[in-house]
């Protein structure tokens, strides 16, 4: 039976990270098919070295909580770190708020925006701010009745500010860790040729083109019944929702664009902003899943690179 670590805090820094992915990869397991383990492990790294100093603060805020998993899954572990306890999470969520306090009651949950910033500046300061699958909400929230899909434009606007807001949260030397979805780099309007392996894949397609709201999904018929030809960007939403389209989650999920910056962007935002980029990686999960339901006939093209993992520093 693995040891809890919060136990063995006396040697927590001396620890090697093989002995702490193997308790993430273990007691952290239900995250891994949301891709958020790396986001978890990556985390619990920060807190061990900012740890090593056993007189640093070590107070982490997360953006977005939803029902407190992740923050609270790293405030246990790392219960012996000074200050750990003075963390806190935000999620506009009453109902995953409610949870959230129900099985981590030794830390803050608050029940709000993370955007106001009339709510983010009255936070306090945090060695370690978390945004995880968070920013694409904001950016979908810039949905427009008359043009029909995001506003793009207004919708960059927001998560700037509100990523702005989040940096304004550290404290001196503080990190900030972002983890989300990834538009892939190039020229996404590229068309793309596929062909599903089964008619129900194909008709889970339409639902999806059908119901999604972020932005218009159009694709062309090739005369299979089992093939269409779309552009690459609408390729990529759809693959990277596919996932949610026979569970209760798509109702949600339908409302997101899981894209909304590729990699150059996220760096020139982060330079921005002031943060220094420690680490940067893109991460795909999903290959397995998306070939067992289609498959790219157009030759040079592949499954898009879904998530990126961004580590910065004022």
């Amino acid at each position: 039976m693995l040891l809890d670590p919060a136990l063995r805090y006396n040697t927590l820094v001396s620890e090697s990270d093989d002995f702490w992915d193997f308790y993430w990869e273990t007691s952290a397991h239900k995250l891994a098919d949301l891709g958020k383990w790396e986001a978890i492990r990556t985390a619990s790294r920060l807190v061990r070295r900012l740890a090593s100093d056993p007189l640093q603060p070590v107070r982490l805020l997360e953006l977005g909580c939803g029902e407190g998993q992740i923050i609270g899954a790293l405030a246990r572990a790392h219960a012996g770190v000074r200050e750990i306890a003075a963390s806190c999470g935000v999620d506009y969520s009453r109902s995953a708020i409610e949870k959230a306090r129900r099985n981590f009651p030794e830390l803050s949950f608050i029940e709000g925006d993370f955007t106001d910033p009339g709510l983010i500046s009255g936070l306090g300061q945090f060695e370690i701010v978390l945004l995880v699958n968070a920013l694409h909400e904001v950016f979908s929230a810039a949905y427009s009745e008359a043009l029909g899909e995001v506003d793009v434009g207004q919708a960059r606007q927001q998560v700037e500010l509100a990523l702005g807001g989040a940096v304004e949260r550290l404290a001196p030397g503080g990190y900030l860790l972002l983890f989300d979805g990834l538009e892939n780099l190039g020229d996404t309007s590229q068309p793309v040729r596929i062909r599903w392996n089964d008619r129900q894949a194909r008709q889970r397609f339409e639902t999806f083109a059908a119901e999604y709201r972020p932005f218009r999904i159009t694709y062309r018929e090739t005369g299979d019944p089992l093939s269409v030809e779309l552009s690459y960007r609408d390729f990529t939403r759809y693959i990277t929702k596919a996932i949610f389209l026979d569970k209760s989650l798509w109702q949600t999920e339908r409302l997101e664009s899981y894209q909304y910056f590729n990699q150059a962007e996220f760096t020139a935002l982060f330079g921005r902003l002031g943060l220094e980029i420690l680490e940067l990686r893109t991460l795909t999960v999903d290959y397995e899943k998306w070939r067992a339901e289609v498959e790219i006939e157009t030759a040079g093209m592949d499954f898009p690179v879904e998530h990126v993992l961004v580590v910065g520093r004022i």
